[in-house]
């Protein structure tokens, strides 16, 4: 049995694990996505028209489709980018071995080049920019771990 030492935390090495950020945030990322897709699915307007006809049973079934197929795809595409960022963040800040906003930057221009990966260099090189751009505001208006609190 390992004795444990005064002040060591036994879930460090856990939570510092690129893998381990990977799950977490594409867990809470794809809750989000489905909470936002639940929010945002009854204010489309195309699917508002094609379900006014029908009867009130009819527009609540319908309705409730929607939403969870709002829902699943806001939930995927969600986890999918807080995956990929918090593991591209994390290499970043092994491999430079310090912490500072200079990793979600970095991380964010990865998660945005490999996002873009299927649409050619042209995008890849867009999606790194904006990713960066967006994880750097994100930092500067105090929502990032480095952030002005």
């Amino acid at each position: 049995m390992q004795q444990q030492m005064p002040g060591q935390d036994p879930t460090a090495a856990f939570r510092e694990s690129c893998a381990s950020q990977m799950v977490v945030s594409g867990a809470v990322s794809g809750l989000a996505g489905i909470v936002l897709g639940a929010v945002l699915a009854p204010f489309n307007s195309s699917m508002q028209a094609q379900i006014e006809h029908l009867p009130l049973r009819q527009q609540f079934v319908r309705g409730g489709q929607e939403i969870a197929a709002q829902s699943k795809s806001w939930g995927k595409n969600l986890a999918v980018i807080g995956a990929v960022f918090s593991t591209t963040e994390c290499f970043v800040e092994k491999a430079r071995g310090r912490t500072d906003k200079w990793n979600q930057i970095g991380g964010g221009c990865l998660t945005g080049a490999i996002l873009a990966y299927g649409s050619g260099p042209q995008a890849m090189c867009i999606g790194c920019a904006g990713f960066a751009a967006f994880s750097a505001a994100i930092d500067a208006m105090g929502f990032g771990p480095h952030g002005d609190h």
